[in-house]
């Protein structure tokens, strides 16, 4: 596996280097002060501690960051219409895909879904690596999910009709209700 930082015009053409000689090239193009891409950037970059045991002796993965300054170098990318920009080139550059584009379930931008996001490319076995394994992600987003949905029972607005004890609901006073929850409580779910 090979990392590359692409940081002047020079490195900039080594990418379509790598496209040209076969190599699965995952490509992360940032703009600097771009909010969404300091978010990315490092997620992408914890790529090579993760996938480095794995992958060290597959040299035909190429994994690479670079500036949106230096597109104007690398023929091989495509177009670029917003960042941070994530795509896969392969067969010589005839096969491009951009990560929204691609079949991973779960786009959030996390370690977990560009490492599914690059063994769906380079091969059809799941990862072994314990944070990026299929099982992994699947009890992540179950307990996710558990957790929004407890969150959403218990934390809408504050108290909800639902939760409200006998004693506080008995305790408002529907001609001058306190706040929007309150005002609600009085038009709709009081027994009159």
């Amino acid at each position: 596996m090979i990392i590359k930082h692409i940081k002047d015009e020079s490195n900039a053409m080594e990418i379509d280097k790598y496209v040209n000689n076969g190599k699965h090239v995952f490509v992360l193009v940032y703009m600097i002060g771009c909010g969404p891409c300091n978010a990315t950037r490092p997620e992408w970059s914890k790529l090579e501690s993760s996938l480095k045991d794995q992958y060290a002796n597959k040299d035909d993965v190429v994994i690479i960051d670079v500036d949106q300054t230096l597109m104007p170098y690398v023929k091989s990318i495509g177009s670029v219409e917003g960042f941070p920009t994530m795509k896969y080139i392969a067969n010589k550059g005839t096969t491009i895909e951009a990560y929204e584009d691609s079949g991973v379930k779960n786009k959030d931008r996390s370690i977990d879904s560009f490492i599914n996001w690059i063994e769906s490319k380079i091969t059809h076995n799941v990862s072994t690596n314990k944070t990026s394994s299929t099982q992994h992600l699947v009890n992540r987003l179950k307990s996710a999910n558990k957790r929004s949905h407890n969150k959403r029972s218990h934390m809408k607005g504050g108290k909800t009709k639902r939760h409200w004890s006998r004693k506080y609901k008995k305790s408002i006073n529907c001609r001058r209700p306190k706040g929007f929850s309150q005002k609600q409580y009085c038009k709709y779910g009081r027994n009159k």
